[in-house]
């Protein structure tokens, strides 16, 4: 029996939604779901079946819109809105998927947690830049005294991590991650730079946990549009590149 993939895709602003609903983007995706996150208006896609909006409902944590995602991941998880699929895609919505997406992906789908943006641990912007990193690793260090710095230094220095919210996950490797992180999320949450370190931990969590995952290069391009304005990047390439993702 072929398993069930549950697409997610994080947006923040409803004339995106409605963009990529009428230029029938992301329709390789046979369960797909907008989840709308932050509190800009949303008068325009309240009725529309597959769009959620995530403070409308039950459980949210909208009050913190520098989590940028998570919010959503968070909303889906203790909302339940994930539990008929077997995968889950969770993608952010300045993101290109290539034709060979759906075949590529279910090569490696068995390792239960697929990333897509590879990033060498040698980086200096994966954990040595501390405004991006350093309080989520002390938090590890305070609740699962764990040393994130040893643990990567004693890594294969060609090792590869995967970078950015943009990842599959097996249900159960979800449902593991959401309850390893969230306690970790109280001690950020209010940051500046609180999605830099969320994206960050899911590299963390199966690095500290030793669970499977693969890379899954050259199918899924992310534009990076600092939508919440924490990279220094300027409108100007919102406003250039924007008309690429319809």
């Amino acid at each position: 029996m072929s398993k069930k993939i549950g697409t997610f895709i994080f947006v923040h602003d409803q004339e995106i939604v409605l963009d990529f609903i009428n230029c029938e983007k992301f329709q390789v995706f046979e369960n797909l779901t907008f989840v709308f996150v932050g509190n800009k208006d949303t008068s325009k896609i309240e009725n529309i079946s597959n769009v959620v909006i995530c403070k409308n409902l039950v459980y949210n944590i909208e009050e913190y819109p520098k989590l940028t995602s998570y919010t959503g991941w968070y909303a889906i998880w203790k909302n339940e809105l994930y539990k008929e699929y077997d995968y889950l895609n969770l993608f952010e919505y300045d993101v290109n998927i290539l034709e060979n997406f759906n075949e590529s992906q279910s090569e490696v789908l068995e390792s239960g947690l697929v990333g897509y943006i590879p990033l060498s641990i040698n980086n200096s912007s994966y954990i040595r830049v501390k405004k991006w990193s350093e309080e989520i690793i002390l938090s590890i260090k305070e609740k699962y005294d764990t040393d994130i710095y040893k643990l990567v230094d004693n890594l294969d220095k060609n090792f590869n991590c995967s970078i950015t919210s943009n990842h599959t996950f097996s249900k159960i490797n979800f449902e593991n991650y959401m309850l390893w992180v969230e306690p970790l999320v109280e001690d950020i949450k209010d940051l500046e730079m609180a999605g830099h370190q969320i994206e960050r931990s899911i590299s963390f969590f199966y690095l500290v946990n030793n669970i499977e995952f693969k890379i899954l290069p050259y199918v899924l391009k992310h534009f990076q549009f600092d939508s919440h304005k924490t990279q220094g990047i300027s409108q100007e390439k919102f406003n250039t590149n924007y008309k690429k993702l319809l």
